[in-house]
């Protein structure tokens, strides 16, 4: 009885250790969701451990297989809209996020967009941001990092090969326009031994957030400390110049519109061609610059309470038309208000990612019946087979584009 009870903690230890947040687009080095990735790591829902993990688990190296593991994922615009999501079980309450990009492999870190507080506050959470107009194109390296609120204090960072792409037209810079060499550098606490932490139950203020900003800049007590810099990255010059936990001031948070959609992936697995376009939110709060993707609570994994996207079952539906508050889907996507039965598109189950299909990983385990099961009348698959598509991209596991494939779970 001892010998099983000491097991089952074990067991709920490493579930409790292992049930955080990870970036799931655009797909990081090394990542599960990565196709390029040789031995994925499946902890990458962990915090750093240390300064050895810093900056971005050490996966940095990989970009050297520009053909192979450190083949780009996805291809930006400069000047563009586009977006990253977070998928995971344990939000800690939100906190803080910063979007950055890297030219010399992770040397150094220019923040293109800061998010101070809800971030993020559900699996399948999106968040929007704008390329820099004048950012150098070529490769590059994408990092996100998060402070959560609630709990120990970490610093959690994935980071994914990208291409900054051509702009559709020619780049010009306005007078209100920050210049990216003058964005700041990445903000680094909560790795020993810099010097500061993030001071739990409240959201990190970035002390220089940037131009690009939602949130509200200036809060002061969220940082105890004084920041040095870790690996060369980080202190004085990201911002965090004193140890007060006070914030300088900082410039008014950008206003985030609705990004239209772009084209989706090639499907292709060498690095010319497994550029794709982000995904964009099927719903999008202009006024926060985030939106999030509705999900089953099967499939949110005991994201935190009160998110307001995550959906039980509901009752089942007709299949024709709207049934109570359902809509048949016209995007693929099912859950929340929307249902697969009733189409002939996509597929008749909703699966436990809260997508219409009818294969086996629609239908079998998670599949959601409220919101359309298999057989109930929507023909086979999807209908798309161009190589180059204009759609969204699946936000969730079993991300078929990563494997040639349209697939959506």
């Amino acid at each position: 009885m001892q010998y099983t009870t000491i097991l089952a903690a074990l067991a709920l230890g490493s579930t409790t250790a292992m049930a955080h947040m990870e970036m799931s687009f655009p797909p990081p080095l090394k990542s599960k969701f990565n196709s390029h990735a040789k031995n994925a790591d499946y902890s990458m829902t962990a915090p750093l451990s240390g300064v050895a993990q810093f900056p971005c688990k050490g996966y940095q190296t990989a970009m050297s297989d520009t053909t192979g593991e450190g083949a780009s994922v996805v291809t930006w615009a400069p000047g563009a809209k586009a977006n990253f999501t977070v998928v995971g079980g344990a939000t800690h309450s939100g906190g803080s996020c910063q979007a950055a990009l890297s030219y010399d492999v992770g040397k150094t870190f220019t923040v293109i967009h800061s998010y101070i507080g809800n971030c993020p506050t559900s699996s399948g959470q999106n968040f929007d941001f704008t390329i820099p107009s004048d950012a150098k194109t070529g490769s590059a390296l994408f990092a996100w990092t998060w402070y959560n609120k609630v709990g120990n204090r970490e610093i959690y960072m994935n980071c994914a090969s990208v291409t900054i792409g051509a702009a559709s037209a020619k780049r010009t810079i306005s007078e209100r326009d920050t210049a990216f060499s003058s964005r700041p550098g990445l903000f680094v606490a909560n790795v020993d031994p810099n010097g500061c932490h993030s001071v739990e139950g409240t959201d990190l203020a970035f002390p220089d957030p940037g131009p690009d900003l939602t949130g509200t800049a200036g809060a002061t007590g969220t940082i105890s400390g004084t920041c040095v810099a870790v690996n060369g990255i980080g202190g004085p010059s990201s911002g965090s110049s004193s140890g007060s936990g006070t914030s300088a001031s900082a410039p008014a948070a950008s206003g985030s519109s609705a990004p239209s959609a772009s084209p989706a992936a090639s499907g292709g697995s060498t690095a010319s061609s497994a550029a794709v376009a982000a995904p964009i939110a099927s719903s999008v709060a202009a006024s926060s610059g985030f939106s999030t993707l509705p999900v089953s609570s099967a499939a949110a994994g005991g994201a935190a309470a009160g998110s307001a996207t995550a959906t039980a079952s509901a009752p089942a539906s007709s299949g024709t038309g709207t049934s109570g508050s359902l809509t048949v889907s016209s995007h693929g996507e099912c859950g929340a208000s929307s249902t697969c039965a009733g189409q002939t598109q996509f597929g008749a189950c909703c699966s436990k990612w809260n997508f219409c299909g009818d294969t086996t990983e629609h239908c079998g385990d998670g599949c959601q019946a409220g919101f359309g099961t298999c057989g109930s009348g929507a023909s086979s698959g999807n209908s798309t087979t161009n190589a180059t598509v204009k759609a969204r991209q699946p936000r969730h596991p079993n991300l078929g584009f990563l494997r040639g494939r349209r697939a959506r779970f």
